[in-house]
Order: C-alpha cells, then structure tokens, then sequence
C-alpha cells in the first residue's frame, strides 16, 4: 500500500490539472460566444445585446460547472486506464495532456488572431 500515497497525488494532479485545462476551454467558448453576441448589435439595440449575453453566459456556465466534475472523474479514469495499457505510463498521461493543452493554444490563437499559428519545430529545438 505505500504506492496508494503517490497514486492519490498523481491522481489529484491530473484533475487539478484537467480542471485547469476545462477553464481554459470555457473560457474560450466564452470568447467564442461574445463575438457572436456582440455580432448582434447590428440588430439588437445595446442594452438588449448585453442582456442576450448575460443571459447565454449564465445558462453556459450553469450547465458547465456541473458538468465539469463530472467530465473531470471520466477523463481522470480514461486517462490512467489508456495510461495502463502503455509501457510509462505517467510519462503517456502526462503527453495526452500535453496534446490537450497544445490543442487550446491552438484555438486560443485561431480564436485571437484569426490564423492558425505557424508552429516551426527548430524553434524548439
């Protein structure tokens, strides 16, 4: 039982970590959302686009935050179950979620700045 302390941290890191990626996305679909709502202004009057968003983000985040522990526990228990069947397996969960985050940053900046960012591997390496 002395392997039940790590794996409680490593489980604990990888939903704080999952919940870290979760807020990222919200965050983004929130973005995603006000541009459209703002995009209402050529119909709507101001007061009644604000209030549209106002109401859309509520409802958005209502939904979410329930969702999100429990999408967080499915994800956790995916993650170590595919992490099992590979060889490192902290090493594989930790690159999924490397992929995941890389993934945001790829639609944070599409989102941003309207292109998809020209990633070059030398200025990596």
């Amino acid at each position: 039982m002395s392997s039940s302390p790590k794996q409680s941290l490593f489980h604990w890191f990888l939903g704080f970590y999952f919940r870290l990626l979760c807020i990222l996305a919200v965050d983004l679909v929130v973005t995603l959302i006000n541009g459209r709502v703002l995009g209402l202004t050529s119909i709507y009057e101001k007061p009644v686009v604000t209030l549209i968003g106002m109401g859309v983000i509520l409802l958005l985040f209502f939904f979410l935050f329930s969702i999100i522990d429990k999408l967080t526990k499915i994800v956790l228990k995916m993650t170590v179950d595919i992490g099992n069947l590979l060889v490192f397996r902290k090493t594989a969960v930790f690159l999924i979620l490397c992929g995941i985050s890389f993934g945001i940053y790829m639609l944070y900046y599409h989102t941003w700045f309207g292109v998809w960012p020209k990633i070059k591997i030398e200025s990596f390496i």
